[in-house]
């Protein structure tokens, strides 16, 4: 039996004075093993892993005085040809990890912390949400539990904040750098439209504004889905569904509009952190006409984008960044500041766990999959 392949670990760390630390981690194993005779298995499994470590560090050093004390094993799913093979080789090799761990976690703090002193207990910075380690000089963090529920903004004031899946890399020498994927920027805004931070009325007077002498109109913008949101080259994208109804406010006597069309509103997704906050804030990209008014020819149809483009340019993108304000409190982790923290837009293939690649050697197997 042999383990083929397995995703980045994440790993989670409780001080217990007094005796050492427990160290829990999930990943997920590509294993190959003995089948039914003339077959292997191939087996994707997932495997939670709790350990208590006994140890006297206050600053990284040899595994002689770190000693894993236990050990428990949790496999899904259940392959009862392989699963105590697979425990006594996992708890085998994890008889050093777990020291391993500790050690790694504190060379990071140390080089993070720029600690000159070479004691510096592992309580004393109280326990780290879940992380991974990269590198010797770098951990990434996983935020999504200290974000959730302290959005604030005008928007989302009265509604407790979405779990953001949002992550923070911390390495030596470098500035902090936190991750947000597709789903948080969906939360995100799912949050804001479920307010109606999407319709809006432009009045003839904001037109007047922008297109000086224009005839007196009025538009309404509704949008009734969610905002469907794209990520690519490390670019968000924000599509949203508009029906648009244009009126005129000199006929009194009837509400209905003069016309109506719709159109794809395409927005950029700008994050950024200010004073400590994660913000977002949307700039117009461009619009697709899905239905216009069946009189206009494709030549008016072109004139009509490029006024609309304008108006929604100068007025609604403006209003609706106005609506939203909505900005995240980004927590002191390691006493490091995030106030000049980069902000990077993450692909959904970018992260190391999304999938366990690898194959198993050749010859005929079964792949079993979680």
């Amino acid at each position: 039996m042999k383990i083929v392949n397995n995703t980045l670990p994440k790993i989670s760390l409780r001080s217990l004075p007094g005796f050492g630390h427990q160290v829990s981690f999930n990943t997920k194993l590509l294993v190959e093993g003995n089948g039914v005779p003339g077959r292997a298995l191939c087996v994707q499994v997932e495997a939670d892993v709790t350990m208590l470590v006994q140890d006297k560090w206050a600053a990284p050093q040899n595994n002689k005085d770190c000693e894993i004390f236990d050990i428990n094993i949790r496999l899904r799913p259940n392959v009862p040809l392989l699963e105590q093979p697979l425990r006594r080789l996992l708890s085998d090799a994890l008889r050093e990890v777990g020291c391993n761990i500790i050690n790694a976690r504190l060379n990071v703090m140390n080089s993070l912390l720029g600690s000159r002193t070479p004691v510096l207990p592992l309580g004393a910075l109280g326990d780290l949400p879940p992380f991974s380690i990269i590198s010797g000089d770098a951990i990434q963090l996983d935020l999504n539990q200290l974000l959730g529920g302290n959005v604030e903004g005008s928007v989302v004031a009265s509604t407790q904040g979405p779990l953001l899946d949002t992550s923070l890399m911390l390495a030596t020498g470098r500035l902090p750098r936190l991750s947000l994927s597709q789903r948080a920027l969906s939360d995100l805004l799912e949050l804001a439209q479920g307010q109606g931070a999407f319709n809006l009325s432009i009045t003839n007077s904001m037109l007047a504004r922008i297109l000086p002498g224009s005839l007196p109109l009025e538009l309404r913008v509704r949008v009734a889905n969610e905002p469907v949101v794209a990520v690519r080259s490390r670019r968000a994208t924000a599509t949203l569904k508009a029906s648009i109804d244009i009126l005129s406010p000199l006929l009194q006597s009837s509400q209905r509009p003069l016309f109506s069309l719709d159109t794809d509103i395409v927005l950029n997704i700008i994050p950024s952190v200010s004073d400590g906050k994660l913000q977002t804030s949307l700039a117009l990209d461009s619009i697709n006409l899905t239905r216009a008014p069946l009189r206009l020819n494709p030549l008016s149809v072109s004139a009509l984008t490029g006024w609309l483009k304008q108006i929604l340019a100068a007025a609604y993108v403006p209003a609706i960044n106005d609506a939203l304000r909505v900005s995240v409190p980004l927590p002191n982790v390691l006493n490091t500041s995030l106030r000049n923290a980069k902000v990077d837009i993450t692909d959904a293939d970018d992260s190391p766990d999304i999938s366990l690649k690898g194959s198993c050697s050749g010859g005929p197997s079964t792949l079993l999959t979680v």
